[in-house]
């Protein structure tokens, strides 16, 4: 595939995916603009990848996401997109957009992918376009336990002329739509009395992601989750700056929560941030409150348990890999006693104690209390996070140095104290049950140092106008450095692996990257038929009610 063919195909599944916000935004929701007064194609397209997922949840129940599927889906998107862009053309905001998807290009180019993707990413995609539902898959490896709903979100855009290569649609689109959200909060500050704290956060943001996590193959299923939540704070701080937008920011929260959760289940804890607004903001603290005012909800909740449905066709577990959730009497489960044992693997892991070089020989001791923590620092801290913890340091001097304060205001502190005890909460979680940056950590440990720092500036009574030098200066200075690691990416990548865009764009892709398939290919004589005579060894397939059900036999 040529470039130019690669940059058509990939505008054209950009549009399609505002085109389905455009429509899910008109018929469920209440969005007019948070940031502006005028409609924002970053809240758009954020509705729009929210939208695709539940579209692929139900889909996927009666079909397999193939060539015609998907080619309606996206045809509807470029319709919804055509219809809905004539009717509100002078009302859409397209600056910052434009310029997020033109200056992202370089990132989408890439030879290597994550290693998650090479592990199972590509290969539980695969099956959705391939299968629908089936039930028990984790027994081909349990990677396919770990669900995600950018799975079924880049399921969608597989077709004879996009192939295997559109995967990491998901990853940009996240943050491009979240580069223009926090662009507008920024430039629409412009005529504001002073600058606020969640003006300062949408700046430290903007660093955050195009800075720290300038490589797009490397977010994974992870990254995109936290970026959404640092996204979901700062909407959260718009919520104190102006109550009178409570009940349309709370409803633009319910939709990244619930995308976050679906992303990564374990991220349910961090709801404890709706639940602290809940009961701050309303006026009545029951739930008939809830549907009353947000329609929204029920569509959230829809999809939360299409995905707790999913998670029990794959696993057996309502939320993988917690042991206490999967019961046994699913005839397809995949045990809790070994759900349990991999709980406990994924746990050393994150605490340094099953790596590459180094595995403890005492599992059980190993996790008792604080004794993983000096191995932690050693393996984990002092290499890894201790990187991360300089950059956050470098890039709060960055900012002193712009934003010279003349006094300290603690005005600020005290409105956002129980805010800023949630987020200790949840990092003191994080510390002590799965200490891995990729787990969480990077937003978390970043709030930490910049949430105070934002409410300092905020309490300086600094004037747009006053810091516009300092701030555009920033701005471009995120943005060069952006391109600059791209482009010696792009390089290094060139000389190691012989990666050239201009001849082949596509990242590389191996046979042995389809993972499930090729197990099933070892496992069935002929992986098209499900029946318990077809299998080879003691993982058998029984079709009931024509859906595939994979089981261990005892």
């Amino acid at each position: 595939m040529s470039i130019f063919s690669f940059i058509i195909i990939y505008s054209i599944l950009t549009i399609s995916i505002i085109g389905y916000g455009f429509l899910f935004s008109i018929k469920f929701t209440k969005y007019n603009s948070v940031v502006s007064n005028k409609i924002s194609i970053g809240f758009i397209g954020i509705f729009g990848i929210f939208f695709s997922i539940f579209i692929s949840y139900i889909t996927n129940f009666v079909f397999p996401h193939n060539n015609l599927h998907n080619l309606i889906f996206i045809f509807f998107g470029v319709l919804f997109f055509t219809i809905f862009i004539k009717k509100y053309r002078t009302q859409i905001y397209l600056k910052y957009f434009l310029f997020s998807f033109f200056i992202y290009f370089i990132a989408i180019f890439f030879f290597k992918s994550h290693d998650d993707f090479s592990y199972y990413h590509l290969s539980f995609i695969a099956n959705l376009t391939q299968n629908k539902i089936e039930f028990g898959i984790g027994h081909f490896d349990v990677g396919f336990n770990h669900n995600s709903s950018l799975f079924y979100f880049h399921s969608l855009f597989k077709t004879f002329l996009t192939g295997d290569y559109f995967y990491q649609i998901g990853q940009a689109s996240f943050v491009i739509f979240v580069n223009t959200i926090l662009l507008e909060n920024i430039f629409n500050n412009k005529k504001m009395t002073k600058l606020n704290v969640s003006f300062f956060l949408s700046l430290f943001l903007l660093v955050f992601i195009n800075i720290f996590f300038y490589r797009l193959a490397e977010h994974g299923t992870d990254r995109s989750a936290q970026i959404l939540f640092f996204l979901a704070f700062i909407l959260t701080i718009k919520i104190f700056e102006n109550k009178k937008n409570f009940e349309e920011i709370f409803e633009l929260l319910l939709i990244l929560f619930t995308l976050i959760v679906t992303i990564k289940s374990f991220y349910i804890l961090y709801s404890i941030l709706i639940i602290y607004l809940y009961f701050r903001f309303t006026p009545k603290y029951n739930f008939l409150y809830l549907f009353k005012k947000f329609p929204i909800i029920l569509i959230c909740v829809s999809t939360f348990l299409m995905m707790i449905v999913y998670n029990i066709s794959q696993s057996g577990c309502l939320m993988y890999p917690i042991s206490a959730s999967c019961p046994d009497n699913f005839f397809w489960s995949y045990g809790s006693e070994k759900v349990s044992n991999y709980r406990i693997w994924y746990e050393l892991w994150s605490k340094a104690g099953a790596t590459p070089n180094y595995i403890t020989e005492n599992k059980d001791h190993y996790l008792i209390g604080l004794n993983w923590v000096p191995n932690w620092l050693d393996k984990y801290f002092f290499n890894k996070f201790s990187d991360y913890l300089l950059g956050i340091l470098l890039t709060m001097i960055i900012f002193i140095i712009f934003f010279k304060t003349k006094y300290f205001n603690f005005k600020n502190f005290k409105n956002y104290k129980y805010l800023y005890l949630i987020i200790i909460l949840l990092f003191l979680e994080w510390f002590l049950q799965h200490p891995a940056l990729r787990y969480g950590g990077y937003v978390l440990v970043f709030l930490i140092f910049i949430f105070p720092l934002a409410m300092l500036f905020a309490g300086q009574n600094f004037y747009f106008s006053q810091k516009s030098k300092s701030i555009k200066a920033i701005i471009l200075i995120t943005f060069t450095l952006f391109i600059l690691r791209n482009t010696d990416r792009l390089i290094k990548e060139n000389e190691i692996y012989g990666y050239n865009i201009s001849k082949n764009i596509n990242y590389n892709i191996q046979n042995s990257f389809y993972n499930m398939q090729n197990i099933k290919n070892k496992i069935f004589k002929n992986p098209s038929i499900c029946n318990e005579s077809n299998s080879l060894t003691n993982i058998k397939c029984k079709k009931i009610s024509n859906y595939n059900f994979y089981f261990e036999e005892k």
